[in-house]
This record gives C-alpha cells, sequence and structure tokens, in this order.
C-alpha cells in the first residue's frame, strides 16, 4: 500500500478521514486502472528491456564477463527483480517503497561483490533507455522517476531515504 495512504489510514483510526484525507484516497484511487495498464505493458516488455540493457551494459564493458563468470545469468535475473520492484512502486505511486523493499538492501549487495559503481550506474541507465524504446511513451513517463531512483542509489552515490 502507498506509504502516504496507510500512513493517513493509521491517523484516521477511531475517526472519519477528513475531506483532505478522503482526497488523498480519492486521487490515488482515480490513478489505479492507468497504473494497473502500466503494469502490465511492463510485464510485456520485460524481457526485452532485460536483454537490450544486458546487452548494451556488456557490450561497454567486454572484460567484465571474464571477471565474472555467469554475469549474463545474474544480470537477467538483477535487472528483472529490480524492473519488477519498479512496476510495483509505480503501481503504489509509492517511491519509498521501492527504496524499503529494494534499494536499501540491494545496493549494498552489488557494492558488496565488488561491482564498479560506475558499471552499476550504467547498467541501469541502459534499463531506463531501453524501457523508453519498448514501453509506450505515456507508461515510460509514469516508470521513469522509479529507475531514476535506482540509478542514483544502487551505484552507492547516493543514499536511500529512510
Amino acid at each position: 500500500m502507498n506509504h502516504e495512504i496507510q500512513a493517513m489510514l493509521t491517523a484516521s483510526e477511531g475517526r472519519y478521514p477528513t475531506r483532505a484525507e478522503q482526497a488523498l484516497l480519492r486521487g490515488w484511487a482515480e490513478q489505479v486502472e492507468t497504473r494497473l495498464a502500466a503494469l502490465e505493458a511492463i510485464r510485456a516488455a520485460e524481457e526485452a528491456i532485460v536483454g537490450q540493457a544486458l546487452d548494451e551494459v556488456l557490450a561497454a564493458y567486454p572484460n567484465v564477463e571474464k571477471f565474472y563468470k555467469g554475469i549474463r545469468t545474474s544480470g537477467v535475473r538483477d535487472l528483472s527483480l529490480v524492473l519488477r520492484y519498479c512496476a510495483q512502486a509505480l503501481l503504489r505511486d509509492d517511491l519509498q517503497y521501492l527504496e524499503d523493499s529494494l534499494l536499501t538492501w540491494m545496493s549494498t549487495i552489488l557494492r558488496g561483490v565488488g561491482l564498479a559503481p560506475q558499471f552499476i550506474e550504467d547498467t541501469y541507465k541502459a534499463m531506463m533507455k531501453a524501457a523508453a524504446r519498448e514501453l509506450p511513451p505515456a507508461v515510460s513517463e509514469l516508470l521513469r522517476p522509479y529507475l531514476e531512483r535506482c540509478v542514483a542509489v544502487l551505484p552507492g552515490k547516493t543514499e536511500a531515504a529512510t
């Protein structure tokens, strides 16, 4: 659930929601169908987005496969996971969900296995470009802030908001 709505519902326990609280909930609900359609478009394009991003980054870093055996397999797994969490955050309209559920721990792991911050950044920038190519423009725009946050946080250059 969207963290703002969850906080509002918690705050309004034992009383009726105020008009402002009701407006927040209505505004979120009005976008559910659009967000569900976006989620479906992302699901349908996932293989192409992930494949293009991985191909682009491995072409830019040809030696990485020598140092990280199985990087293609783990890359597909990791990029798919990130895209799915971004889609869930988009559905919820909740960037905080993405940070709490994925970015904090994944950035630590990516750096812990020794991947260079620039490689990580370039990987998720490649995924943004692939998503822009494969998704309808409106869906790409909805997804963009979540992918941008991945580009900022996963390389370790920016900390996730807590």
